[in-house]
């Protein structure tokens, strides 16, 4: 007799049913038949009828809450399943009715299959538990351009033939997350803002309305301030999301734990040349502490991450990036050197100029250090602007942007598009930076 070791993954119970699983797993040969005659393993059909009731699920909980259908809603969760978890998803279904969005639905992606809890398998008594890879698919209405996915740590069971939600908590111990988009935390505010020839979105909470307006206002002025700089070759469109607290900072700036930041901007990786999943997150604290000025200048900052998405790759040095976009963002600002860059002027005045150029671990230093790497970013891309030109600063952050950057890779580059090899920039960038810190070169 054989004996059916008990998965972390797929919890059977010893029924009548699955005894012929059980003589599967032994070697049996027992199977079904396939429509060319020939034989199908048991575990194999087990599996697509498993994937195909999970996936009906799915499609009935995307319905319910696309509806908000309450009653159809609440007949999908297992009568395990946490009473808190059911009241959620009655409130995001509420919260969703105001989020205009060109797709949305759950799906199961191909993958190793991930643990289940085994106290939670345990506790249900369930013929079967299930954690499948699954993914929210969503994207906003006229400000998407695709589809973007994100994880979803769900637990379904399965009691005879009708699969239920159990669970979608985080579990850290198996590395899998739950990503919560603005309708996770509540009723939303929605703008929707033309810019240009298109539409862009503002979304927050009640609490943060007068900063979402306020950014609704600043967008198309924003939006055309980067397009002269950049270029028309971007959308010219983009999504907002102000957070209300630090969790949802968290989860919508993927992860980031850098809550002292008045902004973030992510996207998904770029494929074929374009970029889905490009949102700009507020943090919870930028409406109090952000200037109308300052406001603007971090909204054109992020924009130009925003436009600039498709022609940055992996691995570029954080000083162009962040030097660019700083800029950008106080391109046309009027304002003088020592208003942008107070900390690096006096470190200049007191120790000299710069030799070096900051490294990607100092812009997540905070302090004066974080001040001082993207003070000293910013006043790189401004010397070559003044210097050489807006083109050939263009022409510089293409070289730097396109992906990682090692010191022969850096020095061409810097010959290639200013004539000049890196000491010799590092030499006439510090002197310009003395100059207009009123400090000796």
């Amino acid at each position: 007799m054989a004996v059916l070791r008990r998965s972390p993954i797929l919890i059977l119970r010893a029924t009548a049913a699955l005894c012929v699983v059980a003589a599967v797993l032994a070697g049996c040969s027992s199977g079904a038949v396939d429509d060319r005659g020939g034989s199908v393993p048991v575990t194999a059909v087990a599996d697509d009828a498993r994937t195909v009731g999970v996936a009906a699920l799915l499609d009935r909980w995307t319905s319910a809450l696309r509806d908000n259908d309450d009653a159809a809603l609440r007949s999908l969760f297992d009568p395990s399943a946490d009473p808190a978890f059911v009241d959620r998803e009655v409130a995001r279904a509420a919260s969703l009715q105001d989020v205009p969005l060109s797709d949305f639905g759950y799906e199961i992606e191909p993958g190793p299959e991930v643990p289940v809890e085994p106290t939670l398998a345990d506790s249900l008594d369930a013929t079967e538990v299930w954690a499948p890879n699954v993914v929210l698919r969503y994207a906003y209405q006229d400000s998407d351009i695709g589809p973007t996915r994100r994880d979803v740590a769900l637990v379904v069971a399965r009691r005879g033939d009708t699969w239920a939600l159990v669970s979608d908590a985080d579990v850290p111990q198996y590395a899998r997350t739950t990503w919560r988009g603005p309708w996770d935390f509540g009723p939303v505010v929605v703008r929707r803002v033309p810019t240009g020839s298109t539409t862009s979105l503002v979304i927050g909470h009640e609490g943060q309305r007068d900063f979402i307006d306020a950014l609704a206002a600043d967008l198309p002025a924003a939006v055309d301030a980067v397009t002269g700089f950049v270029g028309i070759g971007w959308s010219r469109r983009a999504v907002l999301v102000v957070a209300g607290s630090d969790a949802e900072f968290t989860s919508n700036a993927n992860g980031s734990v850098l809550t002292d930041v008045a902004a973030s901007t992510i996207a998904d990786p770029v494929e074929n040349g374009l970029v889905t999943g490009q949102r700009v997150v507020f943090g919870p604290t930028a409406a109090d502490r952000l200037t109308d000025s300052t406001r603007r200048t971090v909204l054109q900052h992020e924009l130009t991450h925003v436009a600039t998405r498709s022609i940055t790759g992996e691995g570029a040095p954080l000083w162009m990036l962040e030097g660019y976009a700083d800029y950008s963002g106080y391109r046309g600002s009027g304002l003088t050197f020592e208003q942008i860059a107070p900390t690096l002027a006096a470190v200049v005045r007191a120790a000299g100029p710069p030799r070096v150029l900051a490294e990607d671990s100092d812009f997540a230093a905070g302090g004066s250090r974080g001040a001082i790497a993207y003070e000293s970013a910013w006043s790189a891309c401004a010397f070559v602007a003044d210097r050489f030109g807006e083109p050939v600063l263009q022409n510089l952050y293409r070289r730097f942007a396109a992906g990682p950057v090692d010191p022969t890779v850096r020095d061409r580059a810097f010959s290639a598009t200013l004539g000049i090899g890196t000491a010799e920039f590092l030499e006439q960038w510090g002197a310009w930076v003395a100059e207009q810190a009123g400090a000796p070169a």
